[in-house]
């Protein structure tokens, strides 16, 4: 369940019981995106060419080693029918998730 505010920076996700729900972990969409591949039984060298991508290159996105651009999002919204803006949320968190924690560190 998503609550809206009046600015953007409001939405906070809740549960059934309206409490905001925070984690201490992340993930890469490349983690999921390896999921959603195994789980449609796609092979990554195949989805690689469709991608239009080197399989290398498939391969660092699944491992976190590259970041999904806008393109991408495009091309995996038409592969595989998830919204390009998943993506670009999903990497948008992470790479939030991963700058808090390094100033948390420094």
């Amino acid at each position: 369940m998503f609550e809206k505010g009046k600015k953007m920076n409001n939405y906070k996700v809740l549960n059934a019981k309206g409490r905001e729900i925070k984690t201490d972990i992340s993930l890469h969409p490349g983690e999921i995106l390896m999921d959603e591949l195994e789980a449609r039984n796609i092979k990554k060298t195949v989805f690689a060419d469709q991608l239009g991508i080197k399989p290398g290159h498939l391969s660092e996105l699944l491992y976190g080693k590259r970041h999904v651009s806008a393109i991408t999002s495009l091309k995996l919204e038409k592969l595989l029918g998830i919204d390009a803006e998943y993506w670009l949320r999903v990497q948008m968190h992470h790479d939030l998730f991963e700058a808090r924690k390094k100033q948390k560190e420094a």
